[in-house]
């Protein structure tokens, strides 16, 4: 396929970005018509507006220059953060004067429409592509690797791996990749006898990436690639989404603790990069990687930051413990405050995004 280079970069960026911000921004919407808000504004980027619409509504739907992600605006809302006025309780069907319970639905519904985006991408990728079942059972220990200074045995089968069950290699794959020169505890079956094993994958550094990855020195037996009905398309996509959850709710425990690599963080560069690649690589591999991203978005807009959905919740929850919300003054510098750390952290991956492109 021939390459444009950054137009190619930027398309395949929006071309990822916009169904998910599209979708998140739709559950918000869909939910605050439900319950009675009126929604004055569904715009899809920040800035000045490109082009847009009136509903017979009232709501206005524009498309605006920045494609960094979207918003909604209720009735009663100061900005595009549900900053809320003192006077927008009094509003008529306006998101502060909504009930508690309505509030939360309608802050919950974003990442909760990021996570079903996901899971019907991936029924859709497992009834049309297919998916690749890898047995855990080891084929081969290489020489010298760190498997074979573990004791590990071709044709033992992989059972648990730090207490948590293994069903498919790649499960086994994943926490290898995490875990470099960290012991791990491997629970297997080797002909009947089942044995703890205690493993140190080596350490090795992907360029692309910018990590130090974990290898344990192991081949798959060969796998069996196959289309799935629906039932099991289902079963098989909400365990993939449970996977990748739990795995970057790990990733986000690393970043909190101090315990991450630089590498594995990236802002829109970075995810504009690998848009580039995933659309490059083919349909089925740009599907995977919207879903991927949508659990991600999903997932961080519930970390309890003010100006992030989570933030909006945690108010809720103090509320809902203390009878009573939050002084709005107090709501409004908490959400300033929290706009101001994300715009920053988003200036610092980015122009670290940009000297890693540079550099590498």
């Amino acid at each position: 396929m021939h390459s444009f280079g950054f137009f190619e970069i930027i398309l395949s960026f929006i071309l990822v970005l916009t169904p998910i911000v599209f979708i998140h921004e739709l559950g918000h919407f869909w939910v605050a018509r439900k319950t009675g808000v009126i929604v004055d504004v569904f715009s899809i980027g920040f800035g000045k507006e490109i082009f847009g619409w009136n509903d017979r509504h009232g709501t206005r739907w524009r498309f605006a220059w920045i494609p960094l992600g979207g918003y909604v605006k209720m009735r009663g809302d100061e900005n595009a953060a549900s900053g809320a006025s003192d006077e927008a309780k009094k509003t008529p069907n306006s998101f502060a004067g909504a009930s508690l319970l309505s509030r939360i639905a309608i802050v919950a519904a974003g990442p909760i429409a990021n996570f079903i985006l996901a899971f019907i991408l991936f029924v859709g990728l497992y009834m049309g592509a297919g998916k690749l079942f890898v047995p855990p059972i080891i084929d081969e220990v290489l020489p010298e690797s760190a498997a074979e200074r573990a004791g590990l045995q071709a044709n033992d089968l992989v059972l648990k791996i730090n207490q948590n069950r293994v069903s498919d290699f790649n499960d086994f794959r994943v926490f290898i990749f995490e875990s470099p020169d960290k012991p791990i505890d491997i629970l297997i079956d080797r002909s009947g006898m089942i044995i703890d094993v205690t493993a140190v994958p080596d350490s090795i550094y992907l360029e692309k990436l910018d990590i130090y990855a974990g290898q344990l020195g192991i081949r798959s037996r060969t796998g069996e690639f196959r289309r799935l009905g629906i039932s099991e398309a289902i079963i098989e996509s909400a365990q993939e989404c449970w996977s990748i959850t739990v795995g970057m709710v790990r990733g986000i425990s690393r970043l909190i603790s101090g315990n991450a690599q630089m590498g594995e963080i990236g802002g829109p560069v970075r995810i504009a990069q690998f848009s580039r690649d995933a659309a490059l690589q083919g349909v089925t591999s740009l599907v995977f990687f919207i879903a991927l991203i949508s659990i991600n978005l999903g997932l961080v807009n519930l970390l309890p930051i003010p100006a992030l959905d989570g933030g909006h919740l945690a108010f809720f929850i103090i509320e809902a413990i203390i009878g009573k919300p939050l002084p709005i003054a107090w709501q409004n510098i908490l959400m300033r405050g929290g706009i101001a750390v994300l715009l920053s952290l988003m200036l610092f991956v980015t122009i670290y995004d940009i000297i890693r492109g540079v550099f590498n």
